[in-house]
């Protein structure tokens, strides 16, 4: 399938975008612009979804404009294998990402174009589904070639979803990855070396008549204490273990006292039976707290990502600093939540890699244009190397 950015922008997002198309100057790369466009129209459909519908509808289209034939799970996943005539029944590369995006609005999703930049809210979850589309693309076509065969992966889920399962791949004796990389749109220049994640929302609440008195700050008072206590906790010595305030918010309405508020913390490290200490303590410190103030109080788990095992991957790290390298991009490493933890704990190779340079933002993404390139031929150079070792 060829077409210009130019003019698939000017026939399918003109109208939505009005003169957005004429501020692009000349393409430089048609596959970079073919995967800014498939990220831009992923972007304007609705998420989160049941199943991400609207944009699994949208990959599926495109997969079989390629002519390929994927399959859709009970979950809603999209899974799909991409054969190569040099393989010989080996263990396949994973290549993984998920569909939605929790930072979707009607307006602020539209996204703008200039000169240097794409803007809009929640682009870069959609890069990730783009970067696999053109994947897809340059395989079928027979351009862009692995001596392993690709198994894509989009997920319906949320990689850091608490029920997210990818024990059917793992168990497959047909599917289970020679090695897995995590696509994401931020961030290029960026390494993770991955810990374990809880991500947990406790919500305080009154639970008294509608009628009744409440002392004005009293739902307020009991998230700074209940925020307070669990900063001053030492989790362990070693501190492999440690804890942040996401977000805290008492909610209410003009003139009226706050009947309930939200704490949202994160909690991270890098062994499992450290990180699961952690979350019953702050389950208890915050019943407890809440008891006292006599509050009602849920804590509900928003996200998880095991402890996986670094040191399985740092052949894959040397091969993407070297690639980065080349690209004449700075890296920086740092260790944080990682999906492909969900893979080295398995003792598959695996790590996760952004396609662009920008900024995330709480309204707006601002994606630099000019990176989508340098991220899609790292991509693909990092495929063609993985498919050259025999093991890692």
């Amino acid at each position: 399938m060829s077409f210009s950015f130019k003019n698939l922008l000017s026939s399918t997002l003109g109208a939505l975008f009005g003169k957005a198309g004429k501020a692009l100057k000349p393409a430089v790369s048609p596959l970079r612009d073919r995967l800014l466009v498939d990220a831009i129209r992923l972007a304007e459909l609705p998420s989160p979804a049941v199943a991400e519908e609207p944009r699994a509808v949208v990959v599926l289209e495109r997969l079989k404009s390629f002519g390929l034939l994927p399959l859709v799970n009970d979950a809603g996943d999209i899974l799909l294998r991409l054969h190569s005539e040099q393989s010989a029944d080996e263990a396949p590369i994973l290549l993984f990402t998920d569909l939605g995006s929790k930072r979707w609005h009607p307006m602020d999703s539209l996204a703008r174009l200039d000169a240097e930049n794409a803007v809009g809210a929640g682009l870069s979850d959609s890069l990730g589904t783009a970067a696999l589309l053109s994947i897809a693309e340059r395989y079928q076509t027979g351009v862009f070639q692995c001596r392993r065969d690709l198994l894509l992966l989009f997920t319906a889920k949320s990689l850091d979803d608490p029920n997210i399962s990818f024990g059917p791949i793992l168990n497959s004796p047909q599917d289970r990855p020679f090695a897995a990389i995590g696509v994401r749109g931020f961030l290029l220049d960026r390494i993770t070396h991955s810990i374990g994640s809880y991500r947990v929302k406790i919500s305080v609440s009154c639970e008294t008549g509608v009628n009744d008195i409440v002392a004005p700050n009293k739902v307020t008072e009991t998230l700074i204490d209940t925020a307070r206590t669990l900063l001053g906790i030492t989790w362990d010595t070693e501190e492999k273990t440690k804890m942040f305030i996401r977000r805290l918010e008492a909610l209410t309405v003009y003139g009226l006292s706050p009947q309930e508020g939200i704490l949202e913390l994160e909690i991270e490290s890098s062994e499992a039976a450290l990180l699961e200490l952690a979350m019953n303590v702050v389950k208890a410190t915050a019943g407890k707290i809440g008891e006292a103030a006599k509050l009602k109080t849920e804590t509900t788990l928003l996200s998880f990502i095991p402890p996986g095992k670094p040191e399985k991957s740092m052949e894959l790290f040397e091969i993407l600093r070297k690639l980065t390298k080349e690209q004449r991009l700075k890296i920086t490493e740092e260790n944080g939540a990682d999906p492909a933890s969900f893979f080295t704990s398995e003792d598959i190779p695996a790590l996760s890699m952004g396609i662009a340079l920008g900024r995330e933002g709480a309204d707006r993404d601002i994606i630099n244009i000019d990176s989508v390139e340098k991220g899609r031929l790292i991509l693909e150079r990092f495929i063609v190397e993985m498919g050259t070792r025999n093991g890692f």
